[in-house]
Formats: C-alpha cells, sequence, structure tokens
C-alpha cells in the first residue's frame, strides 16, 4: 500500500519487522473500555495488503478489518472502528445476559475485552470464550484439573440451549467420556416409553417448548452417545460422540429424520444391525 495513500487518510505509518504498521489519533474521540472507564486515545493498524487490521491495544484486536479502498478521509476510519468496537460491546453484553440465564457466570477481560466462562460438570471442566462477533468456541477442556489435548476448537451457538443441563450434557457429549468412566445411575430417569405409557402417542409437545433426547449405544462393541436437542419446529440439532469425542454434530428435520440406528449406521458406515441401543428396554431399531 502506498504511505502517501495512508498519510493522506491521516495517519502516521511507520515499518516493523512484521511490515508496516499504521497508527491512528483518536484523541478527538477516543473509544471507551466499559471496564476501566479508560479512553483508548490511539489505535495501530497492520497493513495487510488493501486493509488494516488493528493490532494494538488489546481491546480492539480481533475488530473486522478496514478496507482502503472505502476511505475517504480519517474521518471514515474513525467512524468505521467505532462502529465495529460499539457492535462488540453489544454482543459482550447480549451474551453475557444469556450466560447469567443459564446459570453461567460471565466474565469480561479489563484489557482484551474477551467474554468468557467456565461450564463445570463433574470433573469436567471447559472454557468458554467469545469472539468480537459474539460466537462461542471452546478454548480449553480440562478433567481432574488436566489439559485434555484436542477439546479445544469447537464452536456453538449459546441461544441454542434454554437451559444449563442441556448445555452441559451436549459439551460432555461433545468431548466424550473415557470409556473407563463409570456412569453414575441417573436419578429422575424419564424414557420415551413411560411417557407415550402414561400420556398417549395423540399427546403433543407445544412448538415453543424444549425438547431433549439421549441415547446409548453401542455399535461393534464400542460405545456411543447420540444427543438431540429441539432448535425450533421440527428442526433438531443433533450430536453423535464416542469415546474419543465428536464424531458428526449438525442439524436434522424429523421428518427426514431416518432413526437413530439408521442415522448412526449410516454416519460410522456400518451395517444397522451393528448399532444396538443399551439399556433395558430399549428398542433395538
Amino acid at each position: 500500500m502506498d504511505t502517501a495513500r495512508l498519510e493522506g487518510l491521516g495517519l502516521q505509518v511507520r515499518e516493523d519487522v512484521a511490515g508496516t504498521e499504521a497508527v491512528l489519533d483518536l484523541e478527538s474521540s477516543p473509544l471507551v473500555n466499559p471496564v476501566t472507564k479508560a479512553f483508548i486515545a490511539e489505535v495501530t493498524f497492520q497493513v495487510m495488503g488493501d486493509r488494516l487490521i488493528p493490532i494494538s491495544p488489546a481491546a480492539v484486536v480481533g475488530l473486522a478489518p478496514i478496507l482502503i479502498g472505502a476511505l475517504s478521509d480519517v474521518a471514515d476510519i474513525e467512524a468505521l472502528l467505532s462502529d465495529a468496537f460499539n457492535e462488540h460491546i453489544f454482543h459482550v453484553q447480549r451474551r453475557s445476559a444469556e450466560l447469567q440465564v443459564l446459570g453461567l457466570s460471565p466474565r469480561v477481560d479489563a484489557d482484551t475485552l474477551e467474554l468468557t466462562t467456565d461450564v463445570v460438570e463433574g470433573d469436567l471442566s471447559v472454557l468458554l470464550a467469545a469472539d468480537r462477533l459474539g460466537n462461542f468456541r471452546i478454548a480449553r477442556v480440562q478433567r481432574d484439573k488436566v489439559d485434555v489435548a484436542g477439546g479445544a476448537g469447537h464452536t456453538l451457538e449459546l441461544s441454542e440451549f434454554r437451559e444449563r443441563a442441556a448445555l452441559t450434557g451436549y459439551l460432555a457429549a461433545l468431548l466424550g467420556e473415557p470409556a473407563s468412566r463409570p456412569q453414575p445411575t441417573p436419578t429422575g430417569l424419564v424414557r420415551f416409553s413411560d411417557i407415550v405409557e402414561k400420556f398417549g402417542a395423540e399427546s403433543l409437545v407445544p412448538p415453543r417448548s424444549s425438547l431433549e433426547l439421549l441415547a446409548q449405544l453401542q455399535v461393534e462393541g464400542r460405545p456411543y452417545r447420540f444427543a438431540a436437542a429441539r432448535v425450533a419446529g421440527r428442526t433438531f440439532r443433533g450430536l453423535l460422540a464416542g469415546a474419543q469425542g465428536k464424531v458428526w454434530a449438525g442439524r436434522f428435520e424429523l421428518d427426514e429424520f431416518p432413526g437413530i440406528v439408521r442415522m448412526v449406521a449410516s454416519l460410522l458406515k456400518v451395517r444397522p444391525e451393528a448399532v444396538r441401543l443399551v439399556g433395558p428396554d430399549a428398542p433395538q431399531e
């Protein structure tokens, strides 16, 4: 990028070992850190082709790049930067409220303004972190306070979980449990056969009610779990996990769902006869 073009936009340009950097002076209209209430009077960008990528201070790292070709003057940069920063703060507030509804404690780092929370279930601890657009990812997984390799990186949509138990159950299934781990006997267990027996097959689930299912399976001697949760209407979010973690995750329509056995057989590329739902009174197909 032409240095004269950047300087003409009101930026201070300097060369660094990492490449070209451009500094924006915000003294006249600084951003405000909502945690510390401190003013952000200067922002440094890395110049990458025709883009300005915020790299300093930490509170702006990760904001959307600014396209240089769309800029007329320094006021355009200030406006785009302010919009991106305020959008991030909005997502932090929105997601913090959602976490609190689930009974989780949101944390906002005073320097980076990154939103995180810990989801703990037994000896499994999952650190969730949100990006600048409010999208959550798994940042760290620990069992018995020991980091679990390969657990980080998965993304999830927090708004799909209406209760904390749904989120913890999903994460446990996603990350898998060691095959040797004894599973506690669940209390208050309800089977769908119980529901049908007591309420009848013609009973309805209201359109906006949450609905979650969990099935334990064995496929050629290996344990798996299939979990499904209603997203809306007849749309469900499904997850198949084994001892090593997630095998498959995605959405499906109830009308197109072939059944757990056939679905799992298709995903694992085995014959349906090799898939067995385990547990007393569990149907085999």
